[in-house]
């Protein structure tokens, strides 16, 4: 089981802690939801015969060691994709896409990054890779510049964004 290399985040308790709870943990540490931008203990297990592989995040370590259930669990089956994001506010985003939503959480560096993203879409996938192999999101990230052109009481506009497109790879 691997830590969290930040230096806001923490590995397991000692073994004399480790309860029910505690199986089937391959990462935890405490991240940043991008939403709230508060930090949450975040706990990464793997699949069972009994649950897919999930992301799950509690208020504190303390309500994790305690046995309390997620505040959420995210199964990474379910996920369409999963892949870097940019964002204005933070530098180092994963993201969740689900059918229904976007789940961002924000890293200390990009290294934190790279290592949970690893391990998120191995996970996804269900398969181990070897050394430098490499899992890849389910879809490419490319960015496109969309010009509109709008008439609002006869007057012209002109409405310059960014958007994202996605492609399958």
């Amino acid at each position: 089981m691997s830590k969290s290399t930040s230096s806001h985040s923490y590995g397991l308790p000692d073994p004399i802690h480790n309860h029910h709870n505690h199986q089937n943990v391959v990462k935890c540490g405490y991240l940043k939801k991008v939403k709230t931008s508060k930090k949450k203990f975040f706990v990464l297990r793997s699949e069972t015969p009994e649950t897919s592989a999930r992301l799950e995040y509690y208020d504190s370590e303390r309500k994790f060691n305690a046995g309390q259930p997620p505040k959420r669990a995210i199964t990474l089956k379910s996920c369409f994709n999963i892949n870097r994001q940019p964002d204005a506010k933070h530098k180092h985003v994963i993201a969740l896409f689900t059918k229904d939503d976007r789940f961002c959480i924000a890293f200390d560096s990009d290294e934190e990054l790279d290592v949970w993203l690893k391990v998120l879409l191995s996970l996804q996938h269900g398969e181990e890779f070897g050394d430098g192999e490499t899992p890849k999101p389910t879809f490419g990230e490319y960015k496109i510049q969309i010009f509109l052109f709008g008439c609002t009481y006869s007057r012209e506009t002109n409405l310059r964004h960014n958007f994202e497109a996605r492609t399958k790879d």
